[in-house]
């Protein structure tokens, strides 16, 4: 059922953020070029964070909106963030949690069936290509 993949996903977003930060987000352009600015790793994290819980808590309601994705969009242009870059490292959250997810199944620390697991990487592609969006439009303004 996707509900229980929602639930340990929602309660391993400190893990998955953690993960996407280690293995992504520190070897990007935009993390290179503001790495010694106190706290800029810990707000980038915090934010990320944030932006995952508040979409799980939607998606638990079954309503999504991904308007807030604007504003990220909006800060990435302001720094200088390459707009590509940016889709990129949004992209790579999704990835993390999907790549999180198969490891957490390898190891039997969680368990699922097949078919929740296709629905749940259906759902994510859908939360995925609508955050896309408003990403876009908030770096375009």
């Amino acid at each position: 059922m996707v509900q229980t993949i929602l639930k340990h996903v929602k309660e391993n977003i400190d893990n998955i953020v953690r993960y996407w930060v280690a293995t992504y987000y520190t070897k990007t352009d935009e993390y290179e070029q503001r790495k010694e600015y106190d706290g800029f790793l810990s707000a980038r994290t915090q934010e990320v964070t944030q932006l995952f819980r508040t979409t799980y808590q939607q998606l638990k309601h079954n309503y999504l909106n991904t308007s807030l994705f604007q504003n990220v969009g909006e800060d990435c242009k302001d720094i200088g963030t390459p707009l590509v870059e940016t889709v990129g490292n949004l992209h790579l959250v999704f990835t993390s949690t999907l790549e999180y997810l198969s490891q957490q199944l390898q190891q039997n620390t969680f368990t699922c069936s097949n078919i929740a697991l296709c629905q749940y990487t259906l759902l994510l592609r859908k939360v995925e290509i609508q955050v896309e969006q408003d990403l876009i439009l908030g770096y375009m303004k």
